[in-house]
């Protein structure tokens, strides 16, 4: 089984997450009739891959898919220059290798808190 680190999992549900029944009451009708539209001009392999993005988020124990939320909504509380930092980084980061991505994997897990918090500094530049 592949594993999933808290990024590739962020990346993986980004979308599924915001299709959510649970979202759409939180939205008002603007969202949701964008989200509708969003859709509708999706081609069908696109809305197959939501689809499947989707259940994966849904078969995630509630904990983890709360935890999917949380960062979701921090992302989006950031200014925009770092939210389009962050997507460019994971663009640059799926178009690696795989052997050079799963090396990055595990030598961010291997790091401690502040190792990580020092990595993230240094990229914000």
């Amino acid at each position: 089984m592949k594993m999933h680190t808290p990024l590739n999992l962020i990346s993986m549900l980004f979308f599924a997450v915001m299709i959510s029944p649970t979202y759409a009451g939180n939205d008002t009708e603007t969202k949701q009739q964008q989200r509708a539209e969003h859709w509708q001009n999706m081609t069908p392999e696109q809305q197959a891959i939501a689809k499947q993005r989707y259940q994966k988020f849904k078969n995630l124990p509630p904990k983890q898919q709360q935890q999917i939320r949380e960062r979701i909504q921090r992302f989006k509380q950031l200014p925009s220059e770092d939210q389009q930092r962050l997507i460019d980084s994971r663009e640059r980061f799926k178009n690696l290798p795989d052997d050079q991505r799963q090396q990055m994997r595990e030598k961010w897990m291997n790091m401690t808190p502040e190792q990580r918090q020092q990595a993230r500094d240094k990229h914000k530049n």
